[in-house]
């Protein structure tokens, strides 16, 4: 029995030895029968691993029962929740979030302090819209008046251009003809102009009704604030409340009812005024289109005209050159008979 268990250790030996030759101690070989091949195979596979070293390994100090690798380290602990950055909001007023499901009441006091504050606001809006209101109709009416009185003469002096029987095509320069087209450019574009800007009209009455329809919210809500600031501001009993006057009274309870409701009501409100407003800031470019200043008239009875005297003007300086030098020959031809006699 002996001599059979010195048999079993060897090999188990002969692995141990060969296991502490590696990089990670806690990484052995199978055990294998202690045979000469054997033996002399195991010495080649060392000098091999010795001219071709293989990369470090990790060495690894502990393991669970199960043989699993522990870490050689403890792990860090996780951060506190309370301790992660909280993300921010987009929008720093929930009047700016097309989103908000209510308008909470920090929100509304930020845009405006007080009633009074509101009440400001609120007119100089509504007057500025209807002064804008006015401008554009005013300009839309002025323009479509002076493209009816100029729209004949643009197309008669497109006939004349056509035909270039009337003026001489020296006299048609290439300024006339580049104002003539501006001029129909404009005639013909003002149609979707008018139209478009329209539309920004229809937005802006719109936007004005939605204003109106929120008047009542406003109210009730300036109104129901005003009940919660007096009953915060009511003076607190000396006597240690009971566990019935711990509880808010009915009143404060329905108030916060109600604004709760017209927070909510207002967020509505808001929703389709971002909208409304939105579809406007799309269409501003029609608007300032409107107002583009329009290409200079040229009257072409006076500008024919002087081109015309500017050319007869020209063409007697030539006639009167002409003759000067026809003039200067027939002299020298005099001179050259009366040397001769």
């Amino acid at each position: 029995m002996a001599s059979n268990q010195e048999k079993l250790d060897k090999p188990i030996a002969a692995g141990i030895v060969q296991g502490e030759k590696n990089d990670n101690p806690l990484v052995f070989s199978s055990p294998e029968p202690s045979t000469q091949d054997s033996s002399r195979h195991g010495d080649k596979e060392h000098q091999a691993q010795e001219e071709h070293p293989s990369p470090q390994q990790p060495i690894l100090e502990e393991t669970s029962k199960d043989f699993t690798t522990m870490p050689p380290g403890p792990a860090p602990e996780p951060f506190p929740e309370q301790n992660l950055p909280r993300p921010t909001s987009e929008f720093t007023n929930e009047f700016m979030n097309p989103a908000a499901d209510k308008i909470p009441k920090e929100s509304i006091l930020a845009l405006f302090p007080n009633e009074e504050a509101w009440k400001i606001q609120s007119t100089t809006a509504r007057e500025n819209s209807r002064l804008h209101r006015k401008a554009v109709m005013a300009q839309v009416l002025h323009l479509s008046c002076l493209k009816n009185c100029v729209l004949p003469e643009l197309l008669h002096r497109g006939n004349l251009l056509a035909q270039a029987t009337t003026f001489p095509s020296s006299v048609i320069t290439q300024s006339i003809i580049d104002n003539q087209r501006a001029w129909i450019t404009w005639a013909v574009s003002l149609n979707e102009t008018i139209t478009n800007v329209l539309k920004q009209i229809n937005w802006l009455d719109l936007l004005e009704a939605e204003y109106v329809a929120a008047d009542p919210l406003w109210t009730s809500f300036w109104r129901l604030h005003q009940e919660e600031v007096e009953q915060q501001q009511k003076p607190a009993s000396a006597d240690p409340p009971s566990a019935d006057q711990e509880m808010p009274p009915p009143s404060a309870t329905a108030t916060m009812l109600e604004l709760e409701e017209i927070y909510v009501r207002l967020a509505n409100h808001n929703r389709r005024r971002l909208f409304l407003q939105m579809k406007m800031m799309d269409g501003r470019d029609w608007v300032a289109r409107l107002f583009e200043e329009l290409p200079p008239w040229i009257e072409w009875e006076e500008a024919v005209r002087a081109m015309l005297n500017a050319e007869a003007g020209r063409r007697y300086q030539d006639d009167e050159s002409g003759q000067e030098q026809e003039s200067g020959f027939v002299e020298e031809m005099e001179d050259e008979e009366e040397f001769e006699l």
